[in-house]
């Protein structure tokens, strides 16, 4: 085989294990491409400015067309952080947090490693899915501040 195309062959095998790796990761496909935060080393957290009334803290199933997405709504002020503080869902659940604080600090999904910007005005969604059993906590990063616990289930 001539050194030519021994390297076409190379090439093609190369294009051929990553379009692979693509299409079989885990979770390849089921979530849409998001864009990550400059503070987000992931594509699954993004920070996005919401406008409308203050967020409050609940966990319900989203009205939006998919069922499967547990909803869950922060607020802090003044250093409160006031209703739950741990929230359940199953693995596999998809689940959105939306974090609006008077403060600027960064949100953290520990075990996840997801992180985004919060500040006044400014409220930050972070969204994923819940494919690690165990308790995770997500506080405000900075602060230290503990926001809740989400126990991840089997």
């Amino acid at each position: 085989m001539k050194p030519s195309a021994r390297i076409a062959v190379l090439v093609a095998s190369v294009a051929a294990i990553v379009v692979l790796f693509l299409l079989l990761r885990p979770g390849g496909g089921d979530e849409p491409e998001r864009s990550p935060s400059p503070s987000t080393p992931t594509e699954t957290a993004t920070a996005t400015d919401t406008s409308g009334p203050s967020p409050t803290r609940s966990a319900t199933p989203s009205a939006a067309p998919t069922s499967d997405v547990v909803e869950i709504e922060i607020e802090v002020e003044d250093g409160r952080v006031d209703g739950r503080s741990e929230y359940a869902v199953p693995v596999g659940e998809r689940v959105r947090i939306e974090v609006a604080a008077d403060v600027t600090d960064e949100v953290h999904v520990h075990g996840y490693d997801l992180m985004a910007d919060v500040s006044p005005g400014r409220p930050v969604v972070i969204s994923f899915r819940a494919d690690a059993a165990g308790v995770f906590e997500v506080e405000l990063e900075d602060a230290g501040k503990l926001l809740f616990r989400l126990r991840v289930t089997p």
